[in-house]
């Protein structure tokens, strides 16, 4: 696995702040995050006490869309969508459900449905084509709420985080967020080029 660019962990109880690290990593491994986060900076103060984590997100994976992973061609009832890669199967089906409706659609095995042709033939087959199976991105966010969750200190219950497509910001406490610590959280997200 790659190292993480920047990854600090700063505390007044510094032998604290390396066994933070350590676990930190550990999760980061454990949920295949190492990759996805080039920079990290956590601050820790236990009398305080508050938790702040801030990092940035390397450039991800594109998402993959229905004509990225099926075969897509004309039959006599309409639009034939073969899936080729077996894990996307039951999500672009479900698509398909959704957008077009569950009673509409005609299962001709478990990677394979047809989809009736409404209006403009070649507009259908560009939109069914552009339907996104799969989205890096969302498996992300939810990858690192599932970390944050993780790494947290026990008992630190008032949460305040934003998440997006470059970066996240996170601050934990036992107490209300103080105004201070939402400008500790800036001043590291600053420093990291957030």
């Amino acid at each position: 696995m790659e190292p993480l660019e920047v990854f600090t962990v700063d505390s007044e109880d510094l032998e604290g702040a390396e066994k933070y690290k350590e676990v930190i990593s550990d999760i980061l491994m454990d949920l295949n995050l190492v990759r996805a986060i080039g920079r990290l900076k956590v601050y820790v103060d236990p009398k305080a006490p508050v938790f702040i984590i801030v990092g940035l997100f390397r450039p991800g994976l594109a998402r993959l869309t229905l004509g990225d992973v099926a075969d897509i061609s004309s039959v006599n009832e309409g639009l034939l969508v073969s899936v080729r890669e077996e894990q996307y199967s039951s999500k672009a089906i479900g698509r398909l459900w959704s957008k077009y409706g569950r009673e509409n659609i005609i299962q001709t095995d478990r990677a394979a449905v047809i989809v009736p042709v409404k209006g403009d033939f070649a507009k259908q087959m560009d939109d069914v084509s552009a339907i996104t199976v799969y989205d890096p991105q969302e498996e992300l966010k939810k990858n690192v709420i599932d970390a944050l969750l993780r790494i947290t200190p026990e008992g630190f219950r008032v949460r305040k985080h934003f998440i997006d497509q470059h970066m996240l910001a996170f601050i934990a406490s036992e107490d209300p967020i103080k105004p201070e610590w939402l400008e500790i959280c800036r001043k590291l997200r600053s420093s990291i080029g957030a």
